[in-house]
């Protein structure tokens, strides 16, 4: 059967500023990314998952748990990664991962448990330092190994490589591809990179509501037939950019260029549709259609 998390018709205010306007969606085990622009309500949803917040209404539902109503929240099911991951820097990542496993009132053998995380994301020659001499991305690796910890049912991570290296990031995207195999993970983040290789479902917010819910495939498949191609020099180049949306150029000599951009009212002569696009490239069309 596997884990099943449902959001149900929620919504969320600051006063009369609407930041979700009745949401609905459902995942499974594996990762779904949650993408949208500054400002979208990802971190505001989180939150509410988190329990951090209420909303004004809608319910929450977590492998049958209503997660708004149940006392006190269930922090043995859900692990949590903020995209800023602060802690006391007097403190050691043993020391960390010993005070999570308490307060979740994990069943298992501690040490076991704990030397089993830091052997699984590679701590053990900082696990006894403390936190603040940890480098980055030694610091992202405890963040995720404390919201694992337990085997929770939900994790949730906000910008999940933000501030690594491009090596770093692609040891983590790897870290969540193997614990989401049974785990319902959920990651707020701006890096499509991040989204395109692991990604099972992709949920979009724009406008306080979602955009798009669907996999990979199906939000490129959607987005194709709306989006052109076109090879044009560089006056022409300035000249569409004020009838059409460029979502993509590359250079291809010293006054050629190759464009995409979306496709409106306007008949741009000699453009074509591709019979591939990139994640970016759809992303861009669903933010601006």
């Amino acid at each position: 059967m596997g884990n099943h998390l449902s959001i149900e018709n929620v919504s969320f205010s600051y006063g009369k500023n609407v930041v979700l306007d009745n949401i609905s969606f459902a995942c499974r085990d594996g990762i779904t990314a949650l993408l949208g622009n500054n400002g979208a309500g990802k971190t505001t949803l989180m939150n509410l998952l988190t329990g951090l917040k209420k909303p004004s209404r809608g319910r929450i539902m977590l492998n049958g748990i209503d997660l708004l109503k149940t006392k006190p929240y269930p922090i043995d099911q859900v692990g949590y990664l903020p995209q800023t991951f602060d802690m006391y820097g007097n403190v050691t990542g043993y020391d960390l991962l010993s005070y999570v496993f308490d307060l979740k009132k994990i069943k298992t053998n501690k040490k076991e448990t704990i030397d089993e995380i830091v052997e699984r994301f590679h701590l053990g020659p900082v696990i006894h330092q403390r936190i603040g001499k940890y480098s980055g991305g030694y610091k992202r690796r405890l963040g995720i190994a404390q919201a694992v910890i337990g085997k929770p049912t939900l994790l949730i991570i906000d910008e999940p490589t933000a501030g690594l290296d491009p090596e770093e990031r692609a040891q983590f995207r790897s870290y969540l591809s193997e614990i989401s195999n049974d785990a319902i993970t959920l990651i707020s983040t701006h890096i499509i990179e991040d989204v395109e290789l692991y990604s099972q479902q992709i949920i979009i917010l724009k406008d306080h509501s979602i955009a798009f819910d669907g996999s990979v495939a199906e939000m490129i498949s959607e987005s194709i037939p709306y989006i052109r191609t076109l090879e044009t020099d560089f006056s022409t180049l300035m000249a569409l950019r004020k009838k059409v949306t460029v979502i993509e150029e590359k250079r291809l000599s010293t006054d050629r260029y190759k464009i995409r951009f979306i496709k409106n009212e306007q008949d741009v002569a000699d453009s074509y549709q591709e019979k591939e696009i990139s994640l970016e490239n759809a992303y861009i069309y669903f933010q601006n259609r």
